[in-house]
């Protein structure tokens, strides 16, 4: 593994999109203000405004990062590099999570802060938690098509895809009785219901990830 390679090219990835990840902080910060002094409606408002956000950030990084290097015609020089595939491969997966990831957290302690620091919405712990990890899946679902196809079209349908999952997840976790009969509790609540929503999201992930080496590794032209 030329590991000097793989880390000029993420570092690249991150100055190309140092504006919108600042942007992105200052809007979540502004979110999150929202979520704590806005009142009953401000809590609705500033949640949509964070998820739209921490959406966006993903989108933006997966389609500038994985896809703009075709688009612009760059992809012949990054492999003309001393890098293979399978190392490229890893800047991108590894650079689009170190461009969302670090945002993500941010923004999901904030929420937890919010909801620890408030005892009448404690009961959302869990649900939070679980929704959260769910946006983490997405992102990784757009960098898992955006890398095995090149393709804008299946990109922009696993972006869809992943927001209409947020819903019916939510829904459906919402749903599960052993958080469902919490949620609306003055006490914060982990019941085994909520450890394994969290371990079937993250081996979801794991299995994305894993698929996305296996078939990058199986490929003979990339350009």
């Amino acid at each position: 593994m030329n590991y000097s390679m793989v880390k000029s090219l993420i570092l690249k990835d991150w100055y190309f999109h140092r504006t919108g990840i600042l942007l992105s902080l200052a809007g979540g910060a502004v979110s999150l203000a929202v979520v704590a002094f806005g009142g009953k409606p401000g809590f609705t408002i500033g949640l949509i405004l964070l998820v739209t956000i921490m959406i966006m950030i993903g989108a933006m990084t997966v389609m500038g990062n994985t896809l703009g290097e075709r688009e612009n015609q760059t992809l012949a020089f990054s492999m003309s590099l001393p890098i293979s595939y399978l190392e490229y491969t890893t800047s991108k997966i590894v650079g689009n999570l170190l461009i969302f990831v670090p945002f993500w957290l941010v923004i999901v302690a904030g929420c937890l802060g919010l909801i620890v620091a408030a005892p009448e919405i404690h009961g959302l712990f869990a649900f939070t938690v679980i929704m959260a990890v769910e946006i983490l899946v997405s992102t990784c679902l757009m960098i898992a098509v955006a890398l095995v196809t090149e393709s804008k079209g299946w990109t922009i349908s696993a972006m869809v895809t992943g927001n209409l999952a947020l819903n019916v997840v939510g829904y459906l976790v919402a749903h599960i009785p052993g958080i469902a009969k919490g949620m609306w509790g003055t006490a914060i609540q982990w019941s085994p219901a909520a450890s394994i929503s969290l371990a079937t999201e993250f081996a979801l992930i794991a299995l994305l990830l894993g698929g996305t080496f296996f078939i990058q590794s199986r490929k003979r032209d990339f350009i």
